[in-house]
């Protein structure tokens, strides 16, 4: 009934009107990671969660460009500093991480419907982007190639249990920590496997990401090592060493914003990123952010994650019943710390 109410609403308009009228000084940021087609997302086992189709994004777009008025990052950072402010009803579309597939199949899709958007790259991935050491293991764990107790006994020498959700970023941690050569003799087995299956590069080049640059697409960090700073020991030398890549190899745009890996921060997180010269700071808290008459009074933001599962019906296909909710009615406020 409740569904049913909603779908007559956004008939006749009036969940339009109710969002025009509440969510109107406040800017709704998109969370996307990878873009793939189904059949492709299937073979190359990746992760359902944080992986749409290019008919989804498509279908999401059009929502976007209905309902709002998509703006760019420039535009973001313009009405924060003072500049000029966002127009009412704004959204930006953002991308973690710097995988390979926004550029094949994000790019396309949003470049035909006009509308700007972000990369987010972890720096580690991109200087290296024909096999991201996270995404092997990730890879290998999810496809149930091994277990995570069994690559914490081959990194470690213990055989202690690591399949709780905290034992899993222990994991990730530790993988983290040891020296390069011998991460990559424990992942090769896998990523032996993962190269046959990828006719690509896993994330995208320096090329890749200067090419989208010149293309409209804005390009800000995701940190260095793509380890969740508030975990990190030296997340000051995480944060520089990613704005210092971005703005040797992309330009020095690149390096005005960054979003938290694994959506992790804290007040020493965002000082350091502040302190490094970011200017926007982007969190994974599900919140649509004050701008009131257009200006933002906080650096750091909210975005809300674009999830299959959240936005779709049995048919894969979206429903402005469920997607309008989900991004209508999420908390409203100004993050700060």
């Amino acid at each position: 009934m409740k569904a049913l109410a909603k779908s007559v609403a956004l008939k006749v308009g009036g969940f339009d009107l109710w969002h025009r009228a509440r969510n109107r000084d406040y800017l709704t940021v998109l969370m996307f990671h990878r873009v793939l087609p189904a059949g492709e997302s299937e073979r190359l086992s990746a992760d359902p969660e944080y992986t749409v189709t290019p008919e989804l994004l498509s279908e999401v777009v059009e929502f976007c460009k209905r309902y709002y008025t998509p703006v760019g990052l420039e535009d973001v950072l313009a009405s924060r500093e003072g500049i000029r402010p966002l127009p009412p009803h704004p959204v930006l579309i953002t991308f973690d991480d710097g995988w390979r597939d926004n550029l094949d199949y994000a790019q396309p899709v949003l470049s035909a419907a006009g509308v700007p958007w972000v990369v987010f790259a972890a720096t580690d991935a991109v200087a290296s982007p024909g096999m991201w050491w996270q995404e092997v293991m990730e890879w290998a764990l999810r496809s149930g190639r091994v277990s995570p107790d069994e690559l914490w006994a081959a990194a470690s020498g213990d055989a202690g249990s690591c399949s709780s959700k905290a034992g899993a970023l222990s994991l990730l941690l530790h993988f983290g920590s040891l020296p390069e050569e011998k991460r990559n003799a424990l992942l090769e087995p896998y990523a032996r496997t993962m190269r046959e299956l990828y006719r690509s590069n896993i994330a995208l080049s320096a090329e890749d990401l200067r090419f989208l640059r010149e293309n409209s697409v804005s390009v800000g960090a995701h940190g260095s090592s793509h380890l969740p700073l508030s975990l990190m020991d030296r997340a000051e030398k995480d944060v520089v060493a990613a704005r210092t890549w971005l703005s040797d190899n992309v330009d020095v745009t690149a390096g005005a914003s960054i979003s938290f890996p694994h959506g992790r921060y804290d007040s020493h997180t965002a000082q350091i990123t502040r302190d490094a010269g970011y200017r926007l700071l982007f969190t994974s808290k599900p919140i649509l952010n004050h701008c009131p008459q257009g200006w933002l009074k906080t650096d750091i933001l909210g975005r809300i994650l674009i999830a299959t599962d959240n936005v779709t019906g049995a048919d894969g296909a979206v429903m402005n019943e469920k997607l309008a909710p989900w991004l209508f009615l999420q908390e409203r406020s100004a993050l700060s710390i």
